[in-house]
């Protein structure tokens, strides 16, 4: 496995197994309209070939996990990070007795891999031989949807990251042929920490166990990434999501950071911002990735942060940050919802 001194070190051709996430898996007569009830988007409008960016909450609109939400053969897929989907699967079980639906931890069953879209087509052609990975839509653009192909051996789907990558989740025996082929491919192979810091670079949120109940999913940007599906029916804290858009309640925001040195950040790290000769607690560090030489990490601040904001660590002052301008926009526009109230 290759080592990774900056990201802009990072060959064209790259490939990075995801063996810090989980994929949880729903399958039965109800798993739709289960699922439908307890995340974001609207899973009945969901196809095989598209994928979506999802939150999902408890009653007081707080947010379990994050992640992509897809289909595959008869199952409804999650793939989020191992802390987050803990709690949602638990959450998922808790609730799942009422309905005709099972619901497993099938991280076993699959693997993701992140493959930049230039090697996609060297190491999944023929897993999925209709898709011409080289034109895939700019997913990052305004389409709500991400696009995604099936086959017997997975799905396929775009990340959504800034620099082109698809995110496939395959079976055991594919993903051990896909493995085998990047020496031949010259297709570097990266542990999951480059995948961490490509999350925060395209100022995607993940959230681990200190910060799990902590949010609204506005607050990590979840409605930038069209994850939230306003004029759906009802799920799991539906009402606090809705209200905190509606009333205009919401005053954080995520914001990436990056460190030109290798910094271990601690648990629980919060950052400060200079006010004139002052600095004041600005908020709490939800995700980090430290390279060989640099250091990502994203933060909930509030929602007027501007790139020239200067911010240090509170456990170590010497380290300052500015942060980086989002790929999108975090503003919300009226929906339907509220054209018609008016």
């Amino acid at each position: 496995m290759t080592s990774l001194a900056t990201l802009s070190a990072l060959p064209t051709d790259f490939a990075i197994p995801l063996r810090d996430n989980m994929i949880i898996s729903l399958k039965g007569e109800q798993s739709d309209s289960y699922l439908h009830g307890q995340i974001t988007v609207n899973v009945n409008k969901l196809s095989e070939g598209n994928a979506r960016h999802y939150a999902h909450c408890d009653n007081k609109g707080k947010t379990w996990s994050v992640g992509y939400v897809m289909r595959h053969k008869d199952a409804l897929l999650m793939l989020t990070n191992a802390d987050a989907g803990a709690h949602s699967l638990a959450q998922l079980n808790k609730y799942g007795v009422f309905s005709k639906v099972d619901i497993t931890d099938a991280t076993n069953d699959f693997t993701a891999i992140l493959i930049s879209q230039s090697a996609a087509s060297k190491l999944l052609g023929d897993i999925f031989p209709t898709t011409d990975f080289s034109h895939l839509p700019p997913s990052w653009e305004s389409n709500s949807s991400l696009f995604a192909a099936n086959s017997e051996y997975g799905v396929v789907f775009n990340s959504g990251f800034q620099r082109g990558a698809v995110i496939a989740v395959l079976t055991k025996e594919a993903a051990q042929r896909v493995m085998s082929r990047l020496e031949e491919q010259q297709v570097c192979e990266y542990d999951q920490v480059v995948f961490n810091a490509l999350q925060i670079e395209s100022a995607h949120a993940t959230l681990d166990e200190e910060n799990v109940a902590e949010y609204v999913p506005q607050m990590i940007n979840m409605h930038a990434l069209h994850a939230i599906d306003f004029d759906k029916g009802c799920y799991m804290g539906q009402e606090v999501v809705a209200r905190t858009r509606f009333l205009g309640k919401n005053k954080r925001a995520a914001y990436p950071f990056k460190l030109s040195e290798s910094v271990e950040i601690s648990s629980q790290e919060t950052l400060e911002k200079q006010l004139g000769d002052n600095w004041r607690v600005a908020g709490k560090i939800i995700s980090s990735a430290t390279l060989a030489n640099e250091t990502w990490l994203m933060a909930v601040l509030t929602n007027d942060t501007q790139s020239q904001d200067l911010h240090r660590l509170t456990g170590n002052h010497e380290i300052t940050c500015y942060p980086i301008d989002l790929p999108y926009d975090i503003e919300q526009q009226a929906s339907n919802i509220v054209r018609k109230r008016r």
